[in-house]
């Protein structure tokens, strides 16, 4: 349930809209494009980011596409425009069309409980609706750190099942909380209304018409051309 092409960890990609501006103090032969190198170098030494990627758009027309630093610490092979970051929760954004495309095709209602779905789940999801899963309002906790293997391609019914298994932490609808584990549920809702995998959905539905040649649903065991490896900080380093 994880997307390819846009940014998560240290390896990250990111669009930047800049608003560039002069000043009596702006050296003469700075130009944007330096400005905007040096923009980015100085968030990449912050952040402690070994690979940056980045497109600046004005006037709905592409000005600066280009890679900063590694991505790939062990190879040393640098980012360029073309390399694939992995999405990380952006890609909440697309299982959300998903889900309102099956709305429009009448497959699915916002108000449908998720247990028409789920019959086996806890008698405790019996109140959790669609609705609340896409607005982070069900009470499913997030994945509990080292539970899973982040590095495994699960399947659908078996990341269900572990749902299954985790206790909800309020009444649905009482209070807001961020949980990845809705939003596998609602790509495996997508698959059990549509037919498709909510990949596939989107693939034929949204990235071809949108002409996203890039953007692919993630895969441990596909070989996938020009992907960054993800890091994260770990005490400094």
């Amino acid at each position: 349930m994880k997307w390819l092409c846009c940014p998560r960890s240290a390896a990250t990609a990111v669009t930047l809209v800049l608003a560039l501006s002069t000043s009596r103090f702006t050296v003469a032969q700075e130009s944007p494009g330096d400005r905007i190198d040096a923009f980015v170098r100085d968030e990449m030494q912050r952040q402690h980011l070994p690979g940056v990627a980045i497109g600046v758009i004005k006037n709905g027309a592409l000005v600066k596409a280009q890679g900063y630093g590694v991505a790939n610490l062990e190879h040393g092979v640098p980012v360029g425009p073309t390399t694939i970051f992995q999405s990380g929760s952006l890609g909440k954004q697309f299982t959300a069309v998903a889900v309102m495309l099956q709305v429009e095709d009448g497959k699915l209602s916002l108000d449908d409980p998720i247990k028409k779905f789920f019959p086996d789940a806890p008698e405790t999801w019996r109140a959790i609706t669609v609705r609340h899963l896409l607005t982070h309002t069900s009470g499913m906790p997030d994945y509990e750190e080292g539970k899973l293997d982040y590095r495994k391609d699960y399947t659908e019914d078996e990341l269900a099942r572990f749902a299954c298994g985790l206790l909800l932490e309020f009444p649905a609808g009482s209070r807001w909380n961020y949980s990845n584990t809705g939003y596998v549920l609602l790509g495996a809702i997508v698959r059990r209304v549509s037919g498709s995998f909510y990949g596939d959905v989107l693939t034929a539905r949204v990235f071809k018409p949108l002409g996203m040649a890039t953007a692919r649903t993630i895969s441990e065991a596909d070989i996938v051309a020009n992907r960054a490896a993800g890091y994260r900080l770990d005490k400094g380093k």
